[in-house]
């Protein structure tokens, strides 16, 4: 996608002089077709991040956290063994977006829940 951005800035940069033509943005096209050809992700790689909370509130505590990143499932503590995120908030706060909310169907009955409970599923891309 390197092509496809430098052919891009190229084109705003002759916008902004008056300088812009068809043949600049046919070139940023093939670029783009190129690149897509090629299996080059759009928008970078997604990052998953999942988190098992106590409510479903996003400031609620966390009490279970994965994140998959590069094709690997990786343990989301510090070197002191803490959560890298104290809650959903937090999570947002440094560019997760929450795109999963908590099944409220699980939560209905505490003696036959079967899943998770309060689990949020959050991306980014990198």
């Amino acid at each position: 996608m390197k092509d496809v951005t430098v052919q891009l800035e190229r084109c705003l940069q002759r916008f902004h002089d008056g300088h812009l033509k068809a043949e600049d943005l046919e070139r940023a096209m093939a670029a783009a077709a190129a690149a897509m050809a090629a299996g080059e992700p759009a928008h970078g790689q997604q990052s998953l991040l999942y988190v098992q909370t106590t409510s479903t509130d996003p400031y609620s505590d966390i009490i279970g956290m994965s994140i998959y990143e590069q094709g690997a499932d990786h343990q989301a503590v510090d070197e002191a063994g803490n959560f890298l995120y104290a809650s959903i908030r937090d999570a947002q706060a440094d560019g997760w977006r929450i795109i999963k909310f908590p099944e409220l169907a699980l939560m209905m009955h505490d003696q036959l829940n079967y899943g998770l409970g309060y689990e949020f599923v959050l991306e980014r891309q990198r």
